[in-house]
């Protein structure tokens, strides 16, 4: 059984979508998984259907071809230029939608995002920030892009490695008003000003967090869930709190036998 993706739920509990089947991974729940060593190709979307790898590829979370096939994928690589979607499901997504550029911090790093304005609250727990603000509004999806592209340019970066989430950062909740003060940050909003946010809040996002600021990271998908921060579950293992990241798991196949005590 191949675990396809982790994601969170509308109740914001963290989940891994199996194969026919999803694995909440709800606080105070005893998990015991085994995991492949192997990494197989997830295979790629067109329109919103999942269409498995015709080369059963291994090694990578999505081989070369089913990443050229992958719809979905165009549009994370897009920076606003130009529009280089080719199915018009996600193409009216895009421009019928309404969506938003935020910030969001991770300890002393803030970097630049996009989303849905209906869901944007939702995207800040999935990814952990520590803090987070809306800062432009009222934007189709590319020109979101346009907007955030620039304020990467300016600094700001793209996007966090699951490593730099494990290493649980303390947050700190003057970074994002520190950056709107920036030189480079006044620029974008001067270029953009119609849709900049006026007097952006910058929130918290520590409730939805269980507050652990310290904890080995693991191999073992086994223990007992303490919580999650984005894509970083807490486990307790032995009696001490753990740390698996969740991308990990996606591509990997759930093996029957059961786990042997983990280290």
């Amino acid at each position: 059984m191949l675990i396809l993706r982790s994601h969170y739920t509308a109740d914001l509990v963290p989940a891994l979508q199996a194969e026919g089947r999803q694995i909440l991974l709800s606080k105070g729940e005893t998990i015991n998984l085994a995991l492949s060593p192997e990494v197989y190709c997830l295979g790629y979307t067109r329109e919103g259907t999942r269409h498995a790898c015709p080369k059963k590829a291994t090694g990578k979370k999505q081989c070369s071809f089913c990443s050229k096939e992958d719809d979905f994928l165009v549009c994370l690589r897009c920076d606003g230029a130009t529009c280089l979607q080719f199915t018009d499901g996600l193409k009216n997504d895009c421009f019928g939608k309404d969506y938003c550029v935020y910030l969001a911090s991770f300890g002393q790093q803030v970097k630049a995002g996009v989303s849905k304005t209906e869901r944007v609250q939702k995207r800040w727990v999935e990814q952990g920030a520590d803090y987070a603000a809306r800062v432009f509004g009222n934007l189709n999806g590319q020109d979101a892009r346009v907007i955030e592209s620039a304020l990467v340019r300016g600094g700001l970066l793209a996007r966090l490695t699951l490593g730099q989430k494990m290493e649980l950062p303390a947050p700190d909740g003057a970074v994002i008003d520190d950056e709107m003060q920036s030189d480079s940050f006044r620029r974008v909003a001067g270029s953009f000003a119609k849709n900049a946010v006026d007097a952006p809040q910058v929130e918290s996002m520590q409730a939805h967090y269980p507050g652990i600021s310290a904890a080995k990271p693991t191999d073992y998908l086994q223990g007992t869930v303490l919580g999650a921060k984005g894509p970083v579950l807490f486990l307790e293992q032995n009696g001490a709190p753990r740390v698996f990241g969740l991308g990990n798991a996606v591509g990997r196949k759930i093996l029957t036998h059961t786990l042997a005590a983990f280290a």
